[in-house]
């Protein structure tokens, strides 16, 4: 059994997000950001996916990206946001990271029950064309469903 709890409020604010960021309204999005500070830091890294990650339809600037991300930094306190945000910067960068990377940030979300945007975030940095990466996310989740 799962030792973490996803609120109402925390499933109901990323499902409002999810794929329907408000990229181009800047008001908006920044009010996001704290809204997401006040519910959880799951909340939190739906948004830094979001900003990293936008649908094919959508764009966001670098430099807006770059201020969200610093709003995130300094706004959240969780030992994974450092990672997590570095990450983000890259990807809004269309970089992507080493596999071997992206697997030492999952494992290191790993001991963060719970934390699936964070996990997230990890896992579609890289270019896993071996399924290394995939292996290690769904050996995650697993764990964290009380599967393995």
């Amino acid at each position: 059994m799962p030792n973490f709890q996803h609120s109402t409020e925390e499933i109901s604010f990323i499902n409002s997000i999810d794929c329907k960021f408000p990229y181009q309204d800047h008001t908006r999005a920044i009010a996001l950001v704290e809204q997401a500070c006040a519910i959880s830091p799951n909340a939190v890294f739906a948004v830094v996916d979001e900003i990293s990650r936008p649908p094919l339809n959508e764009s966001i600037s670098i430099e807006f990206s770059a201020t969200l991300l610093s709003l995130v930094e300094q706004r959240l306190s969780h030992p994974l946001v450092l990672s997590i945000v570095g990450i983000a910067r890259k990807l809004v960068l269309n970089q992507s990271i080493p596999v071997t990377e992206s697997v030492l940030i999952m494992c290191e979300v790993e001991q963060f029950p719970g934390q699936y945007s964070a996990l997230s975030v990890a896992y579609f940095a890289c270019d896993d064309v071996e399924g290394i990466a995939d292996a290690e996310f769904n050996r995650i989740n697993a764990v964290w469903e009380g599967i393995s």
